[in-house]
């Protein structure tokens, strides 16, 4: 069986897919800035908007990266019926 690295463009496709999240995290970010930069001129805040505006937009950025990028059980550990620690996939 070819592995992805094998496979023609395999590695291309995980640094498409990785490049991504980054691009995410990014685009979140300075978009939520840009909002908060138009509040600010609005209201006349100074920059708290934009500061309130880029943490609310990296933190939305790192979620949806970190939902993507870890498995389903989050790492979680659970005892089997013996009372040792297993994997959560039930390997």
């Amino acid at each position: 069986m070819l592995k992805d690295a094998d496979r023609p463009g395999g590695t291309l496709a995980e640094v498409g897919r990785y490049g991504g999240y980054g691009l995410t995290l990014g685009i979140a970010t300075a978009l939520f800035a840009w909002i908060g930069s138009i509040l600010d001129e609005r209201f006349h805040t100074g920059p708290l908007f934009v500061l309130l505006g880029t943490f609310t937009g990296f933190g939305a950025g790192f979620y949806s990266m970190y939902r993507h990028l870890m498995p389903d059980g989050g790492g979680h550990i659970e005892p089997d019926d013996q009372g040792r620690e297993r994997d959560g996939d039930g390997a």
